[in-house]
């Protein structure tokens, strides 16, 4: 066995020598699809469509950008959250299309400059932060670190679409999965602006109830997924999008040596062939989706769109270590080319999400709900809660969005389940949200969420 292994270290101290793991890396490295560009030059001329739209029929490029409205110049206050030109009630198809396109085309334009942002945030995180000291320290999440992490998402004001590439970054990071759940529901549901809105507009009791409802609805989420990774290591069970991390020098040669072996046998390698204390460093190599465990428990390198569809090796799917860009210039190029192949990536999810809230507007706007939606209706949380997923509601329009429903008769517990629920559940946002997290991780926080919503409400009826 010894022997062997030995041969296996002479093989690839002598290989690499002209070509190194990170010129693997590199070689075989993210290539875009011909349905990435088309999808990013849709973004591109749907974007363009919204300025030039507001720009030809005189309408407020601020509203626009703040938003996502179509709105007329010149009106301020909180109306200004609100209005925004009406679509005409009409059976011409056609016309129906059109409206839902370039309403579509204003919420592009919101989010865009967000959807930047986070994927400039999400490439820091792969670059700047260690993959192996954030798994040490944090391992598989627990409740403090999910509390941290809700804690740090009350404080950053961003909407549910906006944080999307940021989580990517986060779990590229090897932040764990129960933290970045908690991170993402806090972060729209809950951020120290939108707290002292709500406790101006609507008084402190609501804004404390939405506090104390944000961080059970995120613990809770938190700690059943830390409970899930810890049973399943590898994250390709729960991510539909995976970037190979950085890994110390060391941990690559093994991962390198190991992949040169797996190679020569496909059924699997056992732990034991690659020397002591081999399996503690193969189960890491599983935590970033690099490696899998066979049902015979030995391991193989993981499958991945690379590996089945180019002829580059088995090591295209192992990582680039610190080495690849050790000086802070070449991070920072790293950082630039990680954000531009995320963007690319999710460029589709990103249309998606803006077309499904512009059918939202022409066929649900909000000047609807706050004017049609009445009587009975307006108390029960329950149907509050789901007019909050289908209703597309940005961070801080929440808030004057209530107030319009309250002067309509909306009781205390429906409008806790309104404000939870308006900016952290919309359909936009879960659509982006599917092209990071597989469908039971997605169905886990929209299913968790959204009780959580309707028990926030009725239980805040109980003492208002």
């Amino acid at each position: 066995m010894h022997k062997e292994a030995n041969l296996i270290d002479r093989e690839t101290t002598a290989a690499p020598a002209a070509e190194t793991p990170a010129a693997v890396g590199h070689r075989a490295g993210f290539r875009p699809t011909r349905t990435m560009w088309f999808y990013l030059g849709c973004v591109a001329v749907m974007y363009a469509s919204g300025l030039l739209y507001a720009q030809t029929h005189g309408l407020s490029i601020r509203s626009l950008y703040l938003y996502g409205l179509l709105q007329p110049a010149g009106i301020s206050g909180e109306e200004a959250r609100l209005a925004e030109i009406a679509t005409p009630a009409s059976w011409n198809i056609p016309r129906v299309l059109w409206f839902i396109y370039i309403k579509g085309a204003a919420v592009l334009v919101e989010l865009f400059q967000y959807w930047v942002v986070g994927m400039l945030i999400a490439a820091a995180l792969v670059v700047f932060v260690s993959w192996e000291k954030v798994k040490a320290r944090m391992g598989y999440g627990g409740f403090k670190a999910s509390f941290l992490a809700a804690s740090a998402g009350a404080v950053i004001p961003i909407c549910s679409c906006g944080i999307v590439p940021v989580l990517a970054g986060m779990v590229e990071a090897g932040i764990p999965l129960g933290p970045t759940m908690a991170f993402l529901i806090a972060a729209p549901m809950l951020n120290v602006p939108t707290v002292f809105l709500t406790a101006g507009v609507l008084g402190w009791p609501m804004a404390v109830g939405r506090i104390l409802a944000t961080f059970v609805i995120a613990l809770a989420v938190g700690h059943v997924l830390s409970r899930w990774q810890r049973r399943h290591r590898n994250p390709r069970r729960f991510l539909k999008i995976h970037i190979p991390p950085k890994l110390s020098p060391e941990v690559q040669q093994f991962a390198f040596r190991f992949g040169m072996l797996a190679l020569k046998r496909p059924g699997g390698v056992s732990a034991e062939e690659l020397g002591p204390g081999s399996g503690a460093r193969l189960e890491l190599l599983e935590e970033g989706g690099l490696v899998e465990r066979t049902p015979d428990g030995l391991w193989k390198l993981a499958e991945n769109e690379t590996a089945r569809t180019k002829s580059v090796g088995g090591c295209a799917v192992l990582p680039v270590g610190d080495t690849a860009y050790a000086s802070l210039g070449r991070k920072f190029v790293e950082m630039f080319r990680m954000g531009a192949r995320l963007f690319i990536q999710l460029n589709g999810y990103l249309l998606l999400a803006v077309l499904i809230a512009g059918a939202i507007k022409v066929v649900l706007p909000t000047s609807l709900i706050t004017e049609w939606v009445g009587g009975k209706a307006l108390n029960s949380v329950l149907v509050t809660s789901a007019i909050a997923v289908l209703a597309y509601v940005c961070t801080y329009v929440e808030v004057p969005t209530a107030l319009a429903l309250m002067s309509k008769g909306m009781g205390p517990g429906s409008t806790l389940a309104y404000l939870l629920g308006g900016p952290g559940l919309s359909l936009p946002s879960i659509a982006m949200l599917s092209g990071i997290f597989r469908p039971r991780v997605l169905a886990l926080y929209v299913g968790v969420s959204f009780l959580g919503c309707v028990a926030a409400g009725y239980i805040y009826n109980l003492f208002m």
